[in-house]
């Protein structure tokens, strides 16, 4: 029997990172992967969504090149071209991650892997031995009883990615940021658009100046959009598309068996990601919260660190998200209602997108950013953008966030001319009413 010092089930960017972290640190490393290497995000999430929101994004450009003296005739849509580009990416960062574990010596298990006891996995055809095991197996596409996926007509996330034509309409259940992501993407390809979304606005989880924002732009582009509705049986258009969030990849792992602490399939972790069973961990998507790709590495790194003893704190409060719509939409930190449901006293600021030259030059007025900034003390706790490049510029906001940085201080840094990143300088100073470009 073999034996590993950690053996890591799932090959996401929880436990792809996790296991180049442990190889970095010396710990004798296995991953198992029943299916692709990179899990969801890299196969079925993140990148070919975002290969797709590419294409969509060439064609919003084209659509409009005459704005800038260009004149196109005869374009249009190979859409087998765009799903071969879509996978030919997918490809090649899929192997390029498995590169990076055979060149850190880590042993990839092609097989279902179930945990017999706190230290032995099993799979059909072998058995290992590990000292630690970090549960890294993400999240699946959440059913409704009501609409259950056939696949066809009525698709997850991850069918959708599949679709071979563009769908002449599309209903789209649930107004989160898979939902509005696709919505943007396949209006852009043509599709005629409806969201149902059963809160009071799209992206619940946003802000509602930000939320109110994209849905009057999803007006104008044409985009239906439903709040305060709900759906339980599929309408007349071609094809349904379900995204109302996210169950817990648990199934088969055997957990329940070994009297694992679950709450309805999420696995529960303590501060080190460490289970109710001493051996056995859990990280990213799988434990619930946050579901978000680059927190789940942060969080892989931080269990495998954990386990070597050493500390590598996580700061939930300085976790970025980003949403590709068009325009994008990104966020870090507190907003204004976060903020106030904390009792937080904070002044709020919003410059627009429209005020800036780099924008113009781009043909991309459209948006704003709203900095929240501590009354007392007047450091950085959140941003909300929406705006061309939104999910770049809120790294600088981040930086500021994480380290307690005063809108006084962001606004002295010189920032580049004309770029679009001297919205950030412009909102800092008009915290203290000193913008040099708003009225």
């Amino acid at each position: 029997m073999n034996k590993y010092d950690l053996a890591i089930i799932g090959s996401g960017p929880c436990g792809y990172v996790a296991g180049i972290r442990a190889a970095q640190l010396g710990l004798k490393t296995c991953i198992f992967e029943k299916d692709k290497i990179g899990g969801v995000c890299l196969n079925w999430g993140c990148i070919p969504t975002k290969a797709l929101s590419a294409s969509a994004n060439a064609l919003y450009n084209i659509e409009r090149s005459s704005e800038f003296g260009i004149n196109v005739k005869g374009f249009e849509i190979d859409f087998s071209k765009v799903c071969e580009r879509k996978e030919t990416i997918v490809k090649k960062l899929s192997m390029g991650v498995e590169m990076l574990l055979k060149a850190r010596k880590l042993e990839i298990i092609k097989e279902k892997a179930e945990i017999k006891s706190p230290t032995l996995i099993k799979t059909a055809s072998l058995e290992i031995e590990a000292k630690n095991i970090l549960i890294a197996t993400g999240s699946i596409p959440f059913e409704l009883p009501a609409l259950p996926f056939d696949h066809n007509n009525i698709l997850s996330s991850s069918d959708i990615l599949e679709l071979k034509s563009i769908p002449k309409s599309l209903t789209i259940v649930g107004g989160g940021v898979i939902g509005c992501e696709f919505a943007s993407i396949f209006r852009s390809f043509g599709s005629e658009i409806t969201i149902i979304e059963a809160m009071p606005q799209l992206l619940p989880n946003e802000d509602e100046e930000i939320a109110r924002k994209l849905e009057q732009i999803f007006k104008r582009r044409g985009i239906k959009v439903l709040t305060n509705t709900k759906i339980d049986k599929a309408n007349d258009s071609e094809k349904t598309f379900i995204c109302v969030g996210r169950s817990p990849n648990s199934k088969g792992l055997g957990v329940e068996a070994l009297g694992m602490e679950l709450d309805r399939g999420w696995i529960k972790v303590d501060e080190h990601f460490r289970t109710n069973i001493n051996s056995i961990y859990a990280a990213g998507d799988i434990k619930g919260g946050m579901l978000l790709a680059h927190l789940a590495s942060k969080e892989g790194i931080s269990a495998v660190e954990g386990i070597c003893g050493n500390n590598y704190p996580i700061d939930y409060n300085v976790v970025p998200s980003c949403i590709f719509t068009h325009p994008e939409i990104a966020s870090v930190g507190l907003n204004e209602k976060t903020a106030k449901d904390k009792g937080v006293n904070v002044k709020s600021r919003k410059f627009l997108f429209s005020a800036i030259g780099k924008s113009h030059v781009l043909g991309e007025t459209d948006g704003f950013i709203k900095l929240i900034v501590a009354t007392s003390s007047d450091k950085i706790l959140g941003a909300q953008i929406i705006g061309s490049h939104a999910t770049e510029l809120i790294a600088e906001i981040s930086v500021c966030v994480q380290f307690g940085v005063t809108s006084e201080k962001l606004a002295s840094v010189i920032h580049a001319h004309p770029t679009l990143s001297e919205i950030i300088c412009e909102v800092s100073e008009a915290v203290h009413n000193k913008a040099m470009h708003s009225t």
